[in-house]
């Protein structure tokens, strides 16, 4: 009987204790993913699939990594502490048996604005002046063009960057 009482009270100081601003609701915006669209370099205007792309951080310590298949529209984070991110794209073509892997290097720069939000829901990031640059390397480039089609990435509404493969 005694555990019983104790249990209650406490759940009712756990409750007491918990404000609207304790937890952040999903409805709230939050820093928005960067949208890239893959198009066909024969025809811009139309969605090209890419089969099997990876998707890595291009930095010492990066073990992140995305993976998606069969895909023509992808959404990744852009960092929050620095003004440029800095992305292996990984296009692999299974060929019979053998597998050909082509990585192609991009950097995107922004300038970033952050507004808190609450107390729950901490910061949100906006980016805007957004930037897209490919390291070249000659004819082994499987993305052959960069659109930016949005500047400004504060929602996931649609595509912010085309790749032309």
């Amino acid at each position: 009987m005694i555990k019983k009482i104790i249990v209650a009270i406490l759940i009712v100081f756990a409750f007491k204790g918990c404000t609207k601003d304790d937890i952040c609701p999903p409805d709230t915006a939050t820093t928005a993913k960067l949208i890239i669209g893959f198009n066909d370099i024969a025809n811009p205007t139309n969605a090209k699939n890419v089969t099997v792309l990876s998707v890595k951080t291009d930095y010492e310590n990066s073990v992140e990594v995305i993976s998606f298949e069969n895909t023509n529209e992808i959404a990744i984070p852009l960092s929050t502490t620095s003004d440029t991110t800095k992305y292996l794209f990984k296009r692999s073509i299974i060929n019979g048996t053998d597998t050909i892997n082509n990585i192609d290097k991009l950097m995107f720069v922004y300038q970033r604005k952050d507004s808190y939000v609450n107390r729950a829901c901490g910061f949100n990031t906006e980016y805007f002046n957004l930037e897209a640059d490919l390291e070249p390397e000659g004819n082994e480039n499987w993305i052959q063009e960069i659109i930016v089609k949005r500047d400004t990435v504060n929602d996931e509404n649609s595509a912010h960057i085309t790749l032309l493969h």
